[in-house]
């Protein structure tokens, strides 16, 4: 490097330090002061000691310090946030792409305007880089302030995290692919030219980066108006339930004034008696409104309450829905709304109305939320991966909702597990309390 010289591994530690503490900002909106006042600071000062005590090292080593700092960049993450392993893990491949980005170009603006000048003042030299860092970091807030990453680190799978960490590993090693050759037969140019090479590419990292961010973003988006257009057609739904129901119990009260004029002729006072406790039954049975504290299955419920009522079905709920509210809109009115389908297509087979039986409790169990379904079932099933197989003829058209069902059981990190014995179809779902 004829014409720019490295930069100091002070500066560089001091760009990690800074691209890491924009993320956390950027991604933690409830802070507590030690992490702001204590924390950070001191993970700022253990990634300068680690990244002086690296340029000791000889230089085949040099990898093996780059990754001992990207580790540091990683630690600097868990420690001062509240996010999981794979949100971290994309989160330093966007720390360390950023530090890499701003510290080359930094650099290079410095070399070719100042140093000239003032010929390696520590002084100046400090306070250019430390202003071009801030006014860097500036640009990018600017550039995403309606680009939240709260939306992004949603439902982050594995293979978003073998992608991310992918990008870092050829972003950096293209982008260093000048210093490299710089001590072979075949350089790409000269100081100068090494650095704007490295700084286009991890430019053009970030940038990727953020296309597949915007890209997570408007799916994030894009789910969300479906979960609203789902509350809003639950609603709908909830109120032709309340008018069904109106129509049911003003039917059902042409009857009862029969049943009563009855039970007022009736002169045994033991048969007037049981007339009236069975009144008392058909009341209660007509009181279909289900209150579980969760107002997505309050709806569901409700509705499929009503259609068991007019089947003859027995649908009995011991549910806390409140349990259940971690569980975002879709996905629980897919759960309980798929389930419940399944049950009551199982007991619509019964012939006799007292074997249409439907059970459901939703119950905080040691450090788990229980979900569990039973319905009765004289039919014999053949299991296969541990899901029943479907005993329609079209099986292209059925069997969706169990694997639905499944997905959602591991999203949430739960277990999931189905059985039938002694005519009961059970399904058992455990989400533990620490994930809610």
């Amino acid at each position: 490097m004829e014409h720019l010289p490295d930069i100091p591994r002070s500066l560089t530690a001091l760009a990690e330090w800074l691209s890491c503490a924009i993320i956390i900002f950027q991604t933690t909106k409830t802070m507590r002061k030690k992490i702001v006042f204590l924390t950070l600071p001191l993970m700022g000062i253990g990634q300068l000691l680690l990244q002086l005590w690296v340029d000791s090292w000889p230089l085949t080593l040099w990898i093996l310090g780059m990754l001992v700092n990207f580790g540091w960049m990683y630690l600097t993450l868990i420690v001062c946030t509240k996010h999981g392993f794979l949100s971290n893990t994309y989160l330093v491949c966007k720390s360390f792409i950023f530090a890499e980005l701003i510290a080359s170009l930094a650099w290079q603006i410095y070399s070719f305007f100042i140093l000239p000048r003032f010929l390696d003042n520590l002084i100046i030299q400090s306070l250019t880089m430390l202003g071009l860092y801030l006014l860097f970091i500036g640009i990018y807030i600017l550039f995403n302030r309606k680009h939240t990453l709260e939306f992004i680190l949603k439902d982050l799978r594995h293979r978003d995290i073998f992608i991310s960490l992918l990008t870092a590993l050829i972003i950096f090693s293209v982008s260093n692919l000048g210093f490299l050759l710089s001590q072979t037969n075949y350089p790409l140019g000269d100081g100068f030219t090494i650095f704007t090479f490295r700084a286009l590419i991890n430019l053009a990292g970030l940038l990727i980066l953020f296309i597949q961010e915007n890209t997570r973003s408007e799916v994030y988006l894009r789910d969300e108006l479906k979960a609203i257009n789902h509350v809003l057609q639950s609603q709908y739904e909830q109120y032709e339930s309340y008018r069904e129901s109106n129509q049911l119990i003003h039917q059902k009260f042409h009857d009862l004034k029969h049943q009563i004029d009855i039970i007022q002729m009736e002169v045994d006072s033991e048969k007037q008696k049981d007339y009236i406790e069975q009144l008392k039954k058909d009341i209660r049975l007509y009181q279909s409104p289900i209150k579980t504290g969760n107002a997505i299955m309050d709806t569901i419920l409700t509705r499929k309450n009503m259609f068991c009522m007019q089947n003859k079905i027995t649908l009995t709920s011991l549910a806390d829905g409140k349990l259940l509210d971690f569980i975002e809109v879709m996905d629980l009115s897919s759960l309980i709304g798929n389930s419940l389908d399944n049950a009551i297509e199982s007991v619509m087979l019964q012939k006799e109305p007292e074997k249409r039986l439907i059970q459901l409790q939703v119950v905080k169990k040691n450090q788990f939320v229980l979900f569990q379904l039973k319905n009765y079932s004289e039919t014999t099933l053949n299991f296969n991966d541990g899901l029943p197989v479907t005993t329609k003829k079209n099986t292209e058209k059925h069997g969706y909702g169990l694997k639905s069902i499944s997905y959602i059981v591991t999203k949430y990190q739960g277990t999931l597990s189905i059985t039938h014995q002694d005519n009961w179809f059970v399904l058992t779902i455990l989400f533990p309390i620490a994930n809610t």
